[in-house]
């Protein structure tokens, strides 16, 4: 049976019915590539909408709380402007390094050292708190500061300013003068020589009788007032107490 090719292009043989052989071809190229981009496609899809992590809210990193580094006997020098400021000692120190601080405790001895050179006075405390970015110290607990001129400060908590060379404290305060003065009172600053002390309220201590007792004994007679009799007994109530008005 011979074949013949009409003008149409399409294949006739016999009586029968034939695609041309480049259209077929290329419909089974095209069902191919519908596969393939169906099966990129869904692959993708999986891909894309697999499980997501959700970004970490957590306000520091794992392990903040513990300590980077721990040191028992350990002694700290601070400087400020290439001068010698103070030298701490402490029983154990611990290093939180995420936490930019220092943590002293098991006894903490602070040797404070003048523009000279020289040895000015030295605190002691339970524990204290070293700021590792300014090197400020905040002391707590039995805060004892005794200059070698002979004045002492008792406080609760007191901050020394590593650059300022200040000791500060809010807390009550009780000094006493190498004379044997006594003053009280809350709120504190100072040099850390203690040459120069300022107290923000003084405590005012009445003498004895001029109120009622606990127990609702009726006070004395007040005493006739004599304008300035008492100006040089004690300081005004409110004022601040100078180191330097003493």
């Amino acid at each position: 049976m011979k074949e013949r090719i009409v003008d149409s292009g399409y294949r006739i043989s016999g009586t029968g019915f034939r695609e041309p052989r480049s259209g077929r071809h290329n419909f089974l190229r095209f069902q191919i590539r519908c596969v393939l981009a169906c099966l990129f496609l869904s692959l993708f899809i999986s891909c894309d909408e697999g499980p997501k992590v959700a970004p970490s809210t957590a306000a520091e990193p794992l392990g903040a709380n513990e300590a980077a580094q721990v040191s028992y006997n350990t002694s700290m020098i601070f400087s400020s402007d290439g001068l010698l400021r103070a030298i701490l000692h402490a029983g154990r120190v611990e290093t939180f390094e995420t936490r930019h601080y220092t943590w002293l405790d098991s006894g903490v001895r602070v040797d404070f050292y003048n523009n000279e050179g020289e040895h000015s006075s030295v605190l002691t405390s339970q524990s204290a708190r070293v700021n590792s970015i300014n090197n400020d110290m905040t002391a707590y607990g039995h805060v004892r500061i005794v200059s070698d001129s002979g004045t002492t400060v008792n406080t609760d908590s007191l901050l020394w300013d590593n650059k300022s060379q200040m000791v500060h404290s809010d807390a009550p305060v009780h000094i006493v003068e190498k004379n044997g003065r006594t003053t009280d009172g809350i709120g504190f600053e100072s040099d850390q020589n203690l040459a120069h002390y300022h107290i923000l309220h003084p405590t005012i201590i009445a003498p004895s009788g001029t109120f009622s007792t606990s127990h609702g004994t009726p006070a004395p007679p007040a005493q006739p007032y004599i304008p300035g009799s008492n100006a040089m007994q004690q300081q005004p109530l409110g004022l601040p107490v100078d180191s330097a008005q003493r």
